[in-house]
């Protein structure tokens, strides 16, 4: 047995310090990790995160132009590939993308090459769907720390790791740290040679003091080379992470028995998953707004030549990236930390607004808009079409669409205390397309079809249409959601009801599987009909809970099937937990959740568990007459990504309330006052959708993305135009398929087109650009991410890239 010692510097940007003091350390250490190499020739270190060095770049040239040198001599080794080592389960499939794009580009472009091994070793945790992203990233190998052996069993510390699709990367998980302190060096080798495989040669040893430890010391350097000369230790040598590999890949040709690992690498820390809402908020907000804002610049940019912003929209991705930091996302840093992140997510916001926004009106403004009245731009930033509800400020209840056929519009509350008019309308829209409505249009009142009532009473409220029947006790809760074309009582007992948790946990929740001490629920409700129109009713209800209070507005529309929830909690509770919980009727259900560019299905054991946009509990029921039917409920977020199922209740985590970045096993003071997580006001919305089959057959991650990333407003003039007054700009079929990415690509005047497989189901993508007479079609595998490169012509070409626009041979 070899073991690899690899050095290393484990550096946190932010954590218990802001930014600047981590710059401070990336500098010091990388100073010191210098200086060990002028004074130990077989010193070899290995670094990660791109973004280290781009930092360094703006500060000390100099030290990066030595590191480039030491970069060509192969003894600083670049991992990772990304721009930092983020959380792992809470960023969407296309951050992911993003993380290696920016990383792998700025290696290359500052260092000559790029990486091949993917390292996160102090991520909580590591969703199933990876494997893939890293190998169509040029990272076919992986390193990682947690889940260690107490939270998640292994059939070995090396593997093949292998994501839905089938794609593998060879992993290993390091034994005991990744860090070493003090004169501790000896043991620490002793564990990692007793962690090592028995089918292989060989295994890795990290060492090097983290953080502000400066690296790997002189004492830890010459303890290793003493070490090696010892035929009592196990036998070291001073080694890096690609001597490893390449010793395990040769094995492994020659038959080495490798396990194969078909999974997601949980768990470590679950109360990452919910800990700091606001950080959750704002990078799923900037996450879909810099996606949107990339889709509409690509598009005046193919069909009107506009300059595509490039530079701000790397800029953006980048402020992006960095907050997603696996202690800043996860929500672990002090209060600080999260001012700065604050900061950093407006820059990278203004950025995208700026872009999309733009974009848009330049669009717009070469629409045919002439007509009578004032015409209203509709956008779609999605590629397939949607039925959706459109929220419009200064904008009147009188509308007609482009036939001149009245549009039912409602009058709603405005956002402010005036008269300022705001409008409710339903309406269908084209594949990332618009309509143009008319605004202020003496036309025949329009008559909405469909039923719809809602009314307060003693025994609590009842909302009705034409899909379902919504009935609320007194306490707030909702008792029945019965789904009157299936025939289905959803709910076996009261619903939608905040559930509060106590949970004396840490900031991360170290140990802790599960969230079940109930110690009470919201209720004693005020209820309002705050809305009664043509297009929507609205309830509001009012609860409390000890010193906070919750407002949640139930949405119930005349035309459509969805069913809103909007909730503002103001929560005054320190180490407490709030779910949202649905206990509902079904048998032997399955819970499926989001994950990046993906799903994964789980057993609902009651554990806290990772989502993003979506989770599901499918099953059967049985209708009125007794008739088993195949059944499922979803919830769907714009926020959250914790939750858990227990059986046939489905709880989607809110909020947790611990002292910021509060670590077993220090314990609270009393005479000492400190900063709680989550304190005070916020919102989330989130929808209900039962339905009949499965979450496949209900389109369950289109509908998700269609809560998160809402049709876009433009109050444009009267003008002559080359645009119709209405069109489609991209459209993808069949209903599986999901059209994530259409951007121009980073180093071409093309586009670059990405979209997943989202249900599990081989199929032939086919994806259409109408208005630059652009068209293909191409076989998807189940759960498979592709991206292609179309240069618009005629004809046109295409050509499939990987995830760093690079062509692939197919």
């Amino acid at each position: 047995m070899t073991l690899h010692a690899i050095g290393n510097a484990h550096i946190d940007p932010v954590w218990l310090w802001r930014w600047t003091e981590g710059l401070e350390t990336i500098r010091s250490t990388f100073a010191s990790v210098l200086e060990r190499m002028k004074e130990f020739p077989e010193f070899r270190f290995t670094g990660s995160s791109a973004a280290f060095y781009w930092l360094l770049e703006q500060t000390d040239p100099n030290m990066l132009s030595e590191i480039r040198q030491r970069v060509r001599e192969g003894r600083w080794e670049l991992v990772g590939g990304w721009w930092i080592q983020p959380d792992c389960n809470i960023p969407c499939g296309e951050s992911f993308v993003r993380q290696a794009l920016n990383g792998q580009r700025y290696f290359q472009k500052t260092f000559g090459v790029t990486a091949t091994i993917g390292y996160n070793p102090d991520s909580f945790g590591h969703a199933g769907t990876l494997p893939q992203i890293l190998r169509k990233a040029g990272l076919t190998r992986y390193v990682f720390m947690r889940p260690g052996p107490h939270e998640k069993s292994l059939p070995a510390n090396v593997f093949w790791w292998q994501s839905p699709d089938g794609s593998r990367v060879l992993s290993a998980r390091i034994t005991r740290s990744y860090a070493t302190w003090g004169k501790e060096l000896i043991q620490h080798v002793e564990a990692s040679a007793e962690g090592a495989p028995d089918f292989l040669d060989d295994y890795i040893v990290f060492y090097g003091v983290g953080n502000h430890g400066g690296g790997p010391t002189i004492h830890n350097i010459r303890s290793l080379l003493e070490m090696a000369q010892n035929p009592q230790m196990p036998a070291v040598r001073l080694s890096t992470l690609s001597a490893f590999f390449e010793s395990v890949e040769a094995q492994a040709a020659a038959g080495a028995p490798v396990p194969v690992v078909p999974e997601d690498l949980q768990h470590h820390a679950r109360g990452c998953y919910t800990a700091h809402s606001e950080v959750k908020r704002q990078n799923r907000r900037t996450e879909h707004l810099l996606m949107t804002a990339e889709r509409v610049a690509s598009m005046a940019w193919a069909l009107l030549g506009r300059e595509y912003p490039q530079e701000p929209l790397t800029e953006a991705w980048q402020s992006v990236l960095f907050n997603q930091f696996h202690d800043i996302l996860a929500g672990t840093s002090l209060p600080e930390g999260y001012e700065d992140a604050r900061d950093l997510y407006g820059h990278a916001a203004a950025l995208g607004g700026y872009a999309l926004h733009t974009s848009l009106q330049a669009l717009t403004r070469q629409i045919d808009t002439r007509g009578e009245g004032t015409p209203l731009v509709v956008f779609n930033p999605l590629p397939w079409q949607v039925r959706a509800p459109v929220e419009a400020e200064r904008v009147s209840a009188h509308l007609s669409n482009e036939s001149g056929i009245p549009v039912p519009a409602q009058e709603i509350q405005s956002s402010t205390v005036t008269s300022q008019r705001r409008s409710v309308f339903v309406i269908d829209l084209p594949p990332m397309g618009y309509r143009v409505l008319r605004a202020d249009v003496q036309a025949a009142p329009s008559t909405p079809s469909g039923t719809l009532r809602a009314e307060v009473n003693a025994d609590g409220a009842t909302l009705e249409n034409d899909f379902w029947r919504l009935e609320v006790n007194t306490a707030g809760h909702l008792v029945r959601l019965y789904d009157k074309r299936h025939r289905v009582e959803t709910l076996s007992a009261p619903a939608n009801v905040g559930v509060v948790l106590d949970d004396p946990s840490d900031t991360w929740s170290h140990n802790v599987a599960s969230f079940r001490n109930e110690i009470g629920r919201f209720d004693g409700a005020q209820l309002a009909i705050e809305e009664l129109g043509d297009v929507r009713a609205c309830l509001r209800i009012e609860t409390r809970w000890g010193n906070s209070w919750m407002i949640q507005r139930l949405y119930l529309y005349r035309e459509s099937e969805i069913i809103e929830c909007r909730a503002t909690i103001n929560w005054q509770e320190q180490y407490r937990m709030l779910k949202i919980a649905f206990p509902l009727r079904l048998q032997e259900p399955r819970v499926t959740a989001e994950s990046p560019y993906g799903f994964t299905m789980r057993n609902p054991n009651g554990e806290e568990e990772p989502c993003q946009q979506w989770v599901d509990l499918s099953g059967w029921t049985t209708d009125d007459e007794g008739e088993r039917i195949s059944y499922g409920f979803a919830l769907l977020n714009d926020s959250k990504y914790g939750y858990d199922a227990l059986g046939s209740e489905l709880r989607l985590s809110i909020l947790r309330s611990p002292a910021y970045a509060h670590h077993d096993p220090s314990r609270l003071e009393p005479q000492k006052r400190y900063r709680y997580i989550d304190q005070g006001i916020q919102t989330v919305t989130y929808r209900l959708v039962p339905h009949a089959g499965g979450w496949q057959e209900a389109h369950i991650a289109r509908r998700a993305w269609e809560l998160n990333v809402p049709p876009l407003t433009v109050n444009e003039y009267v003008h002559e135009g080359s645009l119709p007054p209405t069109a489609s700009l991209l459209h993808v079929e069949p209903e599986s398929v999901l059209v994530t990415v259409c951007k121009k690509a980073e180093d071409a005047d093309a586009l670059i087109v990405r979209a997943y497989e989202s249900t599990g189901k081989p199929c032939t993508a086919r994806i259409e650009m109408p208005l630059i007479g652009v068209r293909w079609e191409a076989p998807i595998g189940a759960c498979e991410i592709k991206t292609w490169r179309v240069v618009p012509g005629k004809p046109p070409e295409i050509a499939e890239v990987n995830l760093l626009e690079e062509v692939v041979d197919t």
